[in-house]
């Protein structure tokens, strides 16, 4: 359930590039939305760079959701989903990195080398969680693995942003 939200916000009105991934001849993504991506104000673009600036982010990183359960928000630069890297946020600290490769990626013997490195020099990766996608998920409809590299250990993300208990 939590990656559907992410991948919704993601996705959803999200321009793609396909720039280093698989795309067909016409040089689309099969099976991705190619909307025409978010509309910022001077204003949120000015905001998000300097927010992406103070966090090490790579400059044209803007905001793409808000905080996911048990992720956080997510930052990418448009031109690199759905494979990533895309960045997770929490209380004004970066926890994670992610990467979204296809099956088809891997089954081509492809490689990311330092692709899961932190923007800043300091952070320490204190686990990885990759997940198997078999049908994809909502925004992101192919076979794909989901990879997190956490900087913050488990018990500490898995409690963020849950929805209120009834």
């Amino acid at each position: 359930m939590k990656k559907h939200l992410l991948c919704a916000a993601l996705m959803l009105g999200i321009g793609i590039s396909g720039v280093g991934l698989a795309q067909d001849d016409s040089g689309s993504m099969p099976g991705l939305d190619m909307g025409q991506g978010p509309m910022f104000t001077e204003e949120q673009q000015a905001a998000m760079a300097e927010t992406a600036k103070r966090w090490g982010l790579p400059e044209g990183t803007v905001k793409v959701s808000d905080c996911v359960p048990t992720m956080g928000e997510h930052w990418a630069r448009l031109q690199d989903l759905p494979l990533g890297p895309i960045y997770g946020i929490k209380d004004d600290r970066l926890v994670f990195v992610e990467l979204m490769p296809s099956q088809e990626m891997f089954a081509k013997g492809m490689s990311w080398v330092d692709a899961l490195k932190t923007p800043k020099w300091f952070l320490k990766i204190d686990h990885v969680d990759i997940e198997f996608q078999p049908q994809g998920h909502e925004g992101y409809p192919i076979p794909h693995y989901d990879i997190h590299a956490y900087f913050v250990p488990h018990a500490e993300h898995l409690g963020y942003c849950l929805p209120p208990m009834p």
